[in-house]
């Protein structure tokens, strides 16, 4: 990202946006050092929160190019959610229930050791988890280098079923996801994000050896 960032910041007109939805709190993702123009993300995924927050942190660069835009429109105007902030006023009814619930889990997050130590620990259930199939011989979407931190993808062997896998993990009381479009019953999506914890991911391994063996 660094790298595409640089490239993009050659050009005055290109602005760089990412999604950081799944990643942030769970991997590193640095907007001001790596020269992003406006990162986003959601309360529901590493930050381990119900959804309903959608957080974002825009550069003075972004914020200049929304200057010029006389159509912002009322959800992505950056100008009056930057002019929001510096009052410390909402600009539409707050969920304050889960700002309270933000607030905490970040004094959380601070406690357990900072942002880095969060990030240690999701990566290493991502190198657990890529171990643990390598170990069984099933292949893991995408290639090493461009893995989540936070989600793996394994591909099934010939003649073993998504669904199949899903519902035997669900009648255990573990819930984890099938693929999406053409991969949807060849492949499982294992979750290892926010709260959970390597002694968690190791009961649902566990479980998930027994029913591919």
């Amino acid at each position: 990202m660094p790298a595409l960032a640089a490239v993009a910041r050659e050009f005055d007109d290109v602005l760089v946006l990412v999604d950081a939805v799944t990643s942030l709190a769970g991997s590193p993702v640095e907007p001001d050092a790596w020269g992003l123009d406006f990162t986003f993300t959601g309360s529901q995924k590493a930050l381990a929160l119900p959804p309903g927050l959608a957080l974002g942190v825009a550069s003075p660069r972004m914020l200049e190019r929304a200057k010029t835009l006389p159509d912002r429109g009322l959800y992505f105007d950056l100008v009056a959610f930057e002019e929001a902030t510096r009052r410390f006023q909402p600009t539409n009814t707050p969920a304050i229930s889960l700002l309270y619930a933000l607030e905490t889990q970040l004094g959380r997050v601070e406690r357990e050791g900072g942002i880095e130590a969060r990030w240690r620990r999701h990566d290493t259930m991502r190198q657990r988890v890529e171990a643990w199939s390598e170990e069984r011989g099933l292949a893991l979407l995408p290639a090493e280098g461009r893995r989540s931190w936070t989600v793996s993808c394994l591909k099934l062997r010939e003649g073993q079923s998504a669904k199949a896998v899903v519902s035997g993990l669900q009648e255990e009381g573990w819930t984890i996801g099938s693929g999406y479009g053409a991969l949807k019953d060849s492949t499982i999506r294992i979750g290892h994000m926010g709260d959970h914890t390597l002694g968690a991911l190791e009961e649902l391994l566990a479980l998930l050896g027994g029913l591919l063996s």
